[in-house]
């Protein structure tokens, strides 16, 4: 199968190049993105895949590369939140626009099955950041009610260990520099995932996920304070900063209102958010980070860190 990943010279794409060059995934990888340094640096790690240098907007281009696909992972993005508050216009114009662009081009392509990466952010959102991703889950979710071109889905997940605008370095970092770590908020909580999981959850929409629907995994979560104990030392010393703009508290992968219309699967056990004006659950539910399904410890936190130095 031959895919082709925006952004995919980032942390979630090189996580998709590490795994086929390991034989987990049998696929020939195509590589779109505009930052030519980090494909540089992806080139000489993964030399066996396809680099092409184009913007996330450019229909024309990302149509001439999509040529001969079969499926796309949509992961390119604005990530930083703080930055994305400042930078709204820009924000928009990648997230949104650049997902339109995606649709259009895989429209006339001919793929198969689009997969757009999501957050948590996306769940009532409250920054700029957030608001992007659900306007496109909003857009592929619209798709839905056509015939006759691709299957555009979604995964909604937390943090990916290691992943782009991580806090996990910056912890490191700060401890190197300082000898103590800056907290926004000890008692803040997120989703944690390793990017092997992550890589699941792709294939998962890939292969089984109704077109328009959001694939959602169960919620493990960790308290802001233990992320730095994991990332540094038991015994750090913290220096609460209070939050930055555009932050919340908690996160939540699924809200109240939308979880009627979600299904639950097994093997593995996730969510399938269907479409807005579909109901399925007969009781509503909330997946929030701060009463998770499950508590990650320290110890399996330093093991995702570990594993996610490699990609």
């Amino acid at each position: 199968m031959k895919a082709l990943i925006t952004g995919g010279a980032g942390f979630l794409g090189r996580g998709i190049l590490r795994r086929i060059e390991r034989g987990g995934l049998d696929w020939e990888a195509t590589v779109y993105s505009r930052d030519e340094t980090k494909q540089d640096e992806c080139r000489r790690r993964y030399p066996f895949a396809r680099y092409i240098l184009g913007d996330v907007r450019d229909v024309d281009r990302l149509r001439t590369a999509m040529m001969g696909h079969d499926i796309v992972i949509h992961a390119a993005a604005l990530k930083y939140i703080p930055e994305a508050e400042v930078n709204a216009i820009e924000c928009v114009a990648v997230n949104v626009g650049g997902t339109q662009a995606v649709m259009r081009a895989a429209q006339e392509a001919g793929i198969k099955r689009v997969v757009g990466i999501s957050t948590d952010k996306a769940v009532q959102p409250v920054n700029v950041y957030g608001c992007s991703k659900m306007a496109m889950e909003r857009l592929f979710a619209d798709t839905a009610q056509f015939q006759g071109g691709p299957d555009f889905v979604c995964v909604r997940y937390g943090n990916v260990v290691g992943s782009t605008g991580s806090v996990i370095p910056l912890f490191r970092r700060q401890y190197g520099e300082l000898g103590l770590v800056r907290v926004t908020n000890p008692d803040m909580t997120r989703f944690w995932m390793s990017v092997d999981e992550a890589l699941d959850l792709i294939v998962l929409a890939l292969e089984r996920a109704v077109p328009g629907a959001i694939v959602v995994p169960p919620a493990r979560a960790m308290k802001l304070i233990d992320v730095a104990r994991a990332a540094t030392v038991d015994d750090v010393k913290v220096e609460v900063i209070g939050e930055r703009p555009g932050e919340k508290l908690h996160e939540m992968l699924m809200h109240y209102e939308e979880s009627v219309r979600s299904l639950t699967m097994d093997d593995p056990f996730h969510f399938q958010l269907l479409p807005p004006g579909v109901k399925h659950a007969p009781e509503p539910f909330t997946l929030a980070s701060h009463t998770p399904n499950i508590w990650m410890g320290r110890d399996e936190m330093r093991t995702l860190i570990a594993d996610a130095e490699e990609v």
